[in-house]
């Protein structure tokens, strides 16, 4: 069962120790923190935390830059048990962004490139991106 709810204050702290090691290499590759990604996220949007069977799987939000919005996420191990899951109430809740979407997923990480697509996001060829110039696909939806 996955629940959801708005993040709390402490809500970094149950995500961070269980990330799935993708969500720790694509941060690498951005050249910043786990922690330092997620308060930036945090800071930018509202953000919910999920929960699937009782265990954080993640936190999420949208930033809103006006003409576009940023989807963002972060996944514990906990979401390769119910992946279904979570996407079938991601589907829903995408329905929200009345704006563009973008946002470059580390080819690395190809869960989450797989999941964009899903959820209807155009996903790019890999392009160079971050601060090492690692391979990054973007996703978007007009």
């Amino acid at each position: 069962m996955v629940s959801v709810r708005p993040t709390l204050p402490g809500d970094t702290w149950l995500i961070l120790g269980s990330l799935r090691a993708p969500e720790v290499a694509e941060f690498d590759a951005l050249g910043v923190t786990s922690e330092d990604c997620m308060r930036l996220g945090l800071s930018m949007s509202e953000a919910s935390t999920f929960f699937i069977e009782g265990e954080p799987a993640g936190m999420f939000g949208v930033a809103d830059f006006g003409d576009y919005h940023v989807p963002w996420g972060v996944f514990t191990t906990a979401i390769d048990r119910k992946p279904i899951a979570f996407l079938r109430f991601a589907k829903r809740w995408m329905k929200n962004m009345k704006r563009p979407a973008v946002n470059y997923v580390d080819i690395r990480n190809e869960r989450a490139v797989r999941w964009f697509g899903w959820l209807g996001f155009e996903v790019s060829q890999p392009v160079p991106y971050g601060m090492k110039g690692e391979l990054f696909r973007q996703v978007s939806m007009p």
